[in-house]
């Protein structure tokens, strides 16, 4: 008997993001690029895929309740589509309890065997019937575990936004971090103004708006694809979140500069310099991973933005002499707490001991940006994660280095300011993402 081939693909997607550590997004596009799925079929596929790794946790809660065998001990697909069967009784509206549970047993029968099927069918129909009816710790008396199994996040994130956001900021956080995030996009001033632009998605059937308090973004909905638009073709315009615009913003380039982006793949910082300059700046665009600078290449070209330099090249042994910039911009490698709307695979693969030795690296890269920088230029570091070891302890061990001191940018960002030099976005604004940025001024 035919499976049901959006939850078989999701089954698939869920294997390699779980248990092989792909990337969610980067799955999804290779399987939805086949285009063997209809356009509700991909958006249905997407919504199962993105939504069994944020509640990961949730589900294996509701089913260690009801499984009669350790979770561990079912095969991977079969416990691919336990978690989906979970998922869709708790988050997809349209989907009722028997269908659910029809195409769950087809599934584990076609991923595993009769017993399995059997054991499928048994499980999903014995799991609660609401969420409001699944039994979670105690919210008064053990709130850090509530918040843990409630909404899937490691013991250690939830300890994190407690410490930054308090108890009922934890809460938003991590309720939030299981929501989608908008799409939004940056304006590609170099072809076209924002208020065309908006008009002209209207045209093809996108409505768009702008981002408060950012000028060359906008958020976007519609239903097509809108990369496959012949907008997004013609390089109008850079899917980017508004906080990763803010990078490129705080190091204000001007014309005729020598500028270096250190980690710049897949271009979306580097395009934007560009564009902040009209084109007449001199953009050296540097990324470690050679896998990567295709993306890149591939951006600047669609884009058409002038004078970037793709190179491929290692931050901490760059081809470089020291002071040859007049502005470095490093948006460094680091533990991406503030995406996880975005990436939701984060939070089961980065550790406190991970953060630690990114913390390393990025103190690291971020001498090497500072000695690439000339006398009395800037540096803007960048990274997208609230982590005190990887932004403020970062920070203050570059300004005990005595090479450069944390300087303020213009007063439009004085609302993400945090104390002298140093910016931070909150992913409780729903538009934007979990960025930390400081702007430097290297001694003369």
């Amino acid at each position: 008997m035919p499976v049901d081939p959006v939850r078989d693909n999701a089954v698939s997607a869920l294997i390699r993001v779980l248990e092989n550590d792909a990337r969610t997004n980067v799955v999804l596009d290779r399987i939805l690029r086949k285009g063997r799925l209809s356009l509700r079929g991909g958006r249905f596929l997407t919504h199962l895929v993105y939504g069994v790794v944020r509640n990961k946790l949730l589900c294996d809660h509701v089913l260690s309740a009801v499984c009669t065998q350790p979770l561990d001990k079912i095969p991977p697909p079969v416990l691919m589509v336990l978690r989906l069967g979970v998922f869709q009784a708790y988050f997809c509206a349209n989907v009722t309890r028997p269908a659910l549970v029809h195409t769950s047993v087809d599934l584990a029968r076609r991923r595993g065997n009769i017993g399995l099927a059997k054991l499928t069918n048994a499980v999903l129909r014995h799991i609660p019937d609401s969420l409001e009816s699944v039994s979670f710790p105690d919210r008064h008396s053990d709130f850090i575990n509530h918040l843990r199994m409630r909404y899937s996040m490691p013991r250690w994130m939830v300890r994190l936004w407690m410490e930054k956001f308090g108890e009922e900021g934890a809460e938003k956080i991590c309720a939030s971090c299981g929501e989608q995030a908008p799409l939004t996009i940056r304006v590609n001033t170099l072809k076209m103004n924002r208020d065309n632009l908006i008009r002209l998605l209207g045209k093809s059937g996108f409505a768009a708006a702008p981002v408060p308090n950012c000028m060359d973004g906008l958020i976007v909905s519609g239903k097509s694809n809108l990369l496959k638009s012949k907008l997004f073709q013609e390089g109008l315009f850079m899917l980017q979140d508004p906080a990763s615009m803010f990078a490129a913003q705080l190091l204000s380039p001007s014309p005729g500069e020598n500028i270096l982006d250190m980690c710049a793949a897949p271009g979306g910082k580097a395009t934007h310099i560009s564009a902040l300059t009209g084109g007449e700046a001199s953009v050296v665009a540097m990324d470690r991973y050679y896998s990567r600078m295709g993306r890149l290449e591939e951006n600047c070209e669609r884009m058409t933005v002038p004078n970037i330099i793709p190179l491929c090249g290692d931050g901490l042994l760059p081809p470089f002499k020291e002071g040859f910039f007049d502005r470095v911009l490093l948006d460094a490698p680091c533990s991406g707490l503030g995406t996880l709307r975005r990436h939701p695979e984060i939070r089961w693969r980065t550790t406190p001991e991970l953060v630690a030795k990114l913390a390393v690296t990025q103190r690291a890269l971020l001498r090497k940006a500072v000695q690439l920088c000339k006398n009395g230029g800037l540096v803007v570091y960048s990274v997208c994660t609230l982590t005190r070891q990887e932004t403020s302890e970062v920070v203050s061990e570059i300004i005990a280095d005595g090479h450069c001191v944390p300087e303020d940018a213009p007063e439009q960002f004085d609302s993400w300011k945090i104390t002298q030099g140093q910016y931070q976005t909150s992913p409780l604004d729903a538009a934007w993402d979990g960025f930390f940025l400081t702007r430097f001024r290297k001694r003369s």
